[in-house]
């Protein structure tokens, strides 16, 4: 299993790719899909699916462009379905200050709950680790877990966008996440990869 990724946008969320030996999974296509395109052309294997580790404007507004193109399935947790259309719930409207256009997305995903899941010929575990949106996941493979916007490289996510809460974020870093193993690479929605172990003096996290 492999991963890569491209930093896009305006608040430089990361797209992932996430590949086995005939297929890649995209994780989170956050702006410019001539750039995912352009990538996925180089990786030179087909395109199964789009997972979204959550519905917010930075991490869905080259959604509509992939589907269209590759007509692959979205999944995602069903409590964020209606963030695709809303804009207040993806929070777009709130970024229309910094010249953002609203971000709607008209896909249909499909529901991705907590547990082992199977999607093409990807085999990987589903968390539900709510706080920085009411549906945030982390999706965790052998080699490494891709942890949305639920904890960065000493940092954590935002909780003042629709239905965040920090309390329910903290609890879903300390019960969810580091119950994984210390050096397993986490990579985040923004920003660099950490770790388990590399987050325990994590400063957010303690007081």
């Amino acid at each position: 299993m492999k991963i890569s990724s491209l930093s896009l946008g305006l608040v430089e969320t990361n797209v992932y790719f996430i590949e086995n030996d005939t297929s890649v999974i995209l994780v989170d296509p956050a702006n410019d899909s001539d750039l995912i395109i352009k990538k996925l052309n180089q990786i030179n294997k087909k395109l199964v699916a789009v997972l979204l580790t959550h519905g917010h404007f930075d991490h869905i507004a080259a959604l509509d462009d992939i589907i269209e193109k590759y007509n692959v399935p979205v999944f995602m947790h069903k409590s964020e379905f209606d963030f695709l259309t809303n804009t207040t719930k993806n929070g777009s409207e709130k970024f229309k200050q910094y010249g953002l256009p609203n971000v709607i997305s008209h896909a249909t995903p499909q529901s991705l709950e907590e547990g082992d899941a199977n999607v093409a010929d990807f085999n990987f575990k589903v968390l539900h680790t709510p706080g920085h949106s009411p549906g945030s996941l982390t999706f965790v493979f052998n080699e490494f877990a891709v942890v949305g916007d639920t904890l960065f490289k000493q940092g954590i996510g935002r909780t003042d966008l629709y239905k965040g809460d920090h309390e329910t974020l903290v609890n879903s870093i300390l019960d969810k996440l580091f119950e994984l193993d210390d050096d397993l690479p986490l990579f985040p929605g923004h920003g660099p990869y950490t770790t388990v172990e590399d987050e325990q003096l994590n400063p957010y996290l303690h007081g």
